[in-house]
């Protein structure tokens, strides 16, 4: 699988909060807000401290998790795409406030 080595950083306004067992986001470039899965909610904690690719991100959480980096790599691919494709992250180097 081919992963962006762009660094991304979330959206500036981007809201993300636990609702229950599940996390929302309201997306400022779309104006929608989304239902996402904990491996989501978990790269944009990661994104907010500082901006990184999926390499970065997944090397953050397996420190945090004691995991794999690799495999942790495979595990949230499809929750990078999701926060790429619906605009909660954007390519980029700054952090928003």
């Amino acid at each position: 699988m081919n992963f962006p080595s762009a660094r991304f950083a979330c959206a500036a306004g981007l809201r993300v909060e636990l609702l229950g067992d599940s996390w929302i986001a309201y997306s400022p470039l779309s104006g929608e807000t989304m239902m996402l899965n904990d491996e989501s909610a978990a790269v944009l904690e990661v994104l907010r401290e500082a901006p990184g690719d999926i390499a970065s991100v997944s090397r953050t959480l397996a420190a945090d998790l004691d995991a794999d980096p690799a495999e942790l790599m495979e595990r949230i691919a499809p929750a990078w795409s999701l926060l790429i494709d619906n605009g909660l992250v954007v390519e980029g180097g700054a952090s928003p406030a």
